[in-house]
């Protein structure tokens, strides 16, 4: 019957201190939700598209504003792109239980990739990898493929899209954002 006790001990023990330093690496999926939830509002900054083998610093910069919106008491949030305009796109982000984490991009190619969070070893940054789309074949058409966001502070993030086309990579996206102050 100790022994029992002591195993059960032992166990319960690890099982805490995994769970006490995952913080300090990464991001569960839960975690990350409830982060994303926080960048509600309006965001300005640049963004710089690299095709592949080219170098980053000769790449022009754009100015990009994005907006964040929880919606449905803080069940999914809204990420606008180019808002009001012809190119105008829209990620939805939500919840599968607390141990996942999905991102739809609704892009102006008219596709939607789909991504799921992807738990990474690095402080503040959230991952999505690629796994389904509709309206393309992935060999095939351009797409959004995998992205990242790496939560600065409260008011800076930036991000990392790949875009695919042909069925490999095609380009990068990076942006730089800073939130808007709104009186």
């Amino acid at each position: 019957m100790k022994k029992v006790k002591f195993t059960a001990v032992a166990l319960t023990l690890g099982l805490l201190s995994s769970v006490a330093f995952a913080g300090d690496e990464g991001y569960t999926a839960n975690e990350a939700f409830q982060n994303m939830l926080k960048l509600e509002g309006t965001w300005t900054g640049e963004s710089r598209v690299v095709p592949v083998g080219a170098a980053k610093e000769d790449m022009p910069t754009s100015t990009t504003t994005v907006t964040w919106e929880n919606i449905g008491f803080e069940t999914s949030i809204m990420q606008t792109f180019l808002a009001g305009t012809p190119a105008e796109m829209v990620s939805m982000y939500h919840q599968d239980g607390p141990e996942k984490l999905i991102h739809t991009h609704y892009c102006a190619a008219k596709n939607q990739p789909s991504m799921a969070f992807r738990d990474v070893a690095e402080p503040g940054v959230i991952d999505f990898r690629f796994t389904s789309g509709t309206n393309m074949d992935v060999n095939v058409d351009g797409h959004a493929h995998n992205s990242s966001m790496k939560i600065i502070d409260e008011n800076t993030y930036e991000t990392r899209t790949e875009n695919w086309s042909a069925g490999k990579l095609a380009s990068v996206r990076y942006t730089l954002m800073k939130r808007v102050n709104e009186s």
